[in-house]
């Protein structure tokens, strides 16, 4: 067996970036333009092998954006620089997808919100709890994580809420975090820190507009299933 199944000990007429030069790099399959990325495998798997591992491992091409490197830890063929690429054009193409949307966003929509956040948020592995930083005409200051967790829990503490808030000057704000299982709907984890932030931000003048849970394809928000809490 080849000990480097490389690009080029494919045939020439299967070797992917022969074949973006022939009919352009739109022709080829989500696992050709990872190979083209990798360009070689192991002493065991071809590069298109590798490739098709990774898009196995990943769930889909979709699963690029929010990529941990440590999951491709066990496939052959994918080193340290290998992840780390694989993970930069993960974190490429939800920037990409952010920046293109970024006039499209309106921070009083939850639906807005989720189509501007979904790439950053619905591949996650395990759940993560962020803000969104509004100034007075509800216009994005900027967002930060406030806490990681688990497969199924992040715990998130008030007071990390509103300490970042205050430092970013926020006169209000959107909680936002993701369901790893794809299903947004809330745990009872779920509506009794949004109950306790809904009132203390009340308190301190500093109102959460809105909590917006993500999944896949779908979001779960807080104001828009329950606007008397707001």
């Amino acid at each position: 067996m080849n000990p480097k199944w490389n690009m080029k000990s494919l045939p020439e007429s299967e070797q992917p970036d022969r074949k973006a030069e022939r009919s352009g790099i739109a022709s080829l399959s989500d696992a050709e333009l990872l190979s083209v990325i990798i360009r070689s495998g192991s002493s065991e798997y071809s590069v298109l092998q590798t490739s098709y591992e990774v898009l196995r491992t990943i769930n889909g091409i979709g699963g690029l954006p929010g990529i941990c490197p440590e999951q491709l830890r066990d496939i052959k063929g994918i080193g340290r620089v290998k992840m780390l690429q694989l993970a930069a054009i993960g974190e490429l193409s939800a920037r990409i997808w952010k920046e293109q949307r970024e006039q499209e966003l309106i921070c009083s929509d939850s639906s807005s919100i989720f189509r501007y956040y979904r790439e950053h948020m619905r591949f996650r592995q395990q759940e993560e709890v962020w803000i969104l930083l509004l100034d007075n005409r509800l216009r994005r200051i900027r967002e930060t994580d406030v806490s990681k967790g688990s497969v199924n829990c992040a715990p998130a503490s008030p007071r990390d809420i509103f300490r970042i808030a205050l430092e970013n000057r926020a006169v209000c704000f959107v909680l936002m975090h993701n369901h790893p299982s794809g299903d947004p709907a809330p745990s009872s984890q779920d509506r009794t820190i949004t109950d306790n932030v809904i009132a203390l931000g009340k308190m301190l003048e500093l109102p959460m507009i809105d909590h917006i849970i993500f999944g896949n394809n779908s979001y779960y928000s807080f104001r828009d299933a329950n606007p008397g809490l707001f």
